[in-house]
């Protein structure tokens, strides 16, 4: 009996054992790979939250904007538009450009222009690009390459190069209506040897007389049918007199770029217009935009808070999964399209940190709050904000003290 009883207890003991074993082994493994896993998710808060900053059922329900676009004067139905908000930056074009720039014309015709051109150097370089004449005093072939002097055409041109070069706003009108496939008033549709014959009439005392390049490859001839074709260039012409005097391109549209070679023919090529770089300010008044770029390892998925107006109370300015190194941009809330004084970062539903928006702090491109780096941004009354210079005494550091990291680390459970 007692050897019986010995057996069913070793029996027992062995069982108990082998589970014991089983489940430590389990356990421990899931402890190691939880915990190794969360070496490249510790994302912890800088502190504790604000208790004066509330987030109830409204806060989850974020401001909608409307987005403003408006047509310039200087825009047709069927030219390019220009966004209001851009300002032309036709001076910084002027001092871009290249003195001089190596050219091979690749045909003559082109496909939908006078000409199609390489341009072998300089910051104008790249292939298949279309060109126009604008001198009908001396020539050029296809297959002929030369060094070009280069000129904005807004810009005081050599004297005696143009016989009209108080035109070349109209010329910029023409390449900014895309008239090459819309149809002419008089019947058929405007080629572009009709754009081109338009040109000569605005900015030469001449016009071709064989006009032999004015027909792509497969169209009938310019002189088959000459009187219809001059009718229907004198038609660009008489558009571009009638609305392009003082023409000047904006943001999106295109602006004439000359290149005259000695003893050639000059041409004209499109270039897009510059957007003028807004000259940055310190923070004054409160912030009302930035770009942050997330800069971590791990996709998360962020939730950015603000006080609204002057209460206690949350309103979700953005909420969105954002990838590892991704740029986002976060707008305020306010009805001057503030933050107030912060903006609340949460992180995987857990409070991360908050960023100072008042301006207290002059923040600009190169401020870092954690693992959030600001790109740019803007405040309500001194527009672009500068690059941020970081005091000596102040000492950031990229990730917080794990001290409230254990109440947060297996508190989420949604977005």
């Amino acid at each position: 009996m007692k050897n019986l009883t010995k057996l069913f207890l070793l029996a027992i003991l062995v069982v108990f054992a082998s589970c014991q074993n089983e489940t430590l082994t389990e356990g421990a493994s899931s402890i190691v790979e939880d915990e190794l896993a969360m070496e490249d998710e510790i994302l912890v808060s800088d502190g504790e939250e604000d208790t004066s900053f509330v987030l109830d059922s409204n806060s989850e329900i974020m401001p909608t904007r409307e987005l403003s676009f408006s047509l310039s004067s200087n825009s047709t139905q069927e030219g390019t538009p220009i966004p209001s908000s851009c300002t032309p930056d036709l001076e910084a074009l002027e001092l871009s450009l290249p003195d001089v720039a190596n050219v091979t014309v690749t045909s003559k015709p082109g496909v939908d222009s006078y000409f199609t051109i390489d341009i072998l150097d300089s910051s104008l370089a790249g292939t298949g690009i279309a060109a126009w004449c604008v001198d009908q005093d001396l020539s050029l072939y296809d297959g002929d390459s030369a060094e070009f002097s280069v000129y904005s055409s807004y810009e005081t041109l050599p004297a005696g190069e143009f016989e009209y070069p108080e035109n070349f706003d109209l010329i910029n009108w023409v390449i900014n209506q895309n008239f090459v496939g819309q149809a002419s008033a008089s019947g058929g549709n405007y080629t572009f040897g009709h754009v081109q014959y338009a040109m000569w009439l605005l900015v030469d005392d001449s016009v071709c007389v064989e006009c032999s390049a004015l027909a792509a490859p497969g169209e009938a001839s310019w002189t088959s049918n000459a009187a219809v074709n001059v009718a229907m260039a004198q038609e660009i012409a008489d558009a571009a007199i009638a609305n392009g005097q003082d023409f000047v391109p904006g943001c999106g549209q295109k602006v004439g770029v000359i290149l005259n070679p000695a003893g050639k023919q000059a041409i004209m090529i499109a270039v897009d217009v510059p957007e003028k770089e807004e000259e940055c300010s310190d923070c004054e008044g409160k912030v009302t935009k930035l770009e942050l770029e997330f800069d971590w390892r791990c996709d998360k998925y962020i939730k950015i808070y603000q006080r609204k107006e002057n209460t206690c109370y949350g309103v979700k300015i953005f909420s969105q999964m954002v990838k590892a190194g991704e740029t986002f941009t976060i707008e305020g809330a306010n009805h001057d399209g503030t933050f107030g004084r912060y903006a609340y970062i949460y992180i995987n539903g857990c409070y991360y940190t908050k960023i100072k928006t008042n301006c207290d702090i002059n923040i600009g491109p190169g401020y870092t709050k954690g693992v959030f780096n600001v790109i740019s941004g803007e405040s309500s009354i001194g527009g672009e904000l500068c690059e941020y210079v970081k005091p000596d005494y102040n000492k950031c550091y990229r990730h917080w003290s794990c001290r409230y990291y254990s109440k947060c680390r297996y508190s989420y459970s949604g977005h």
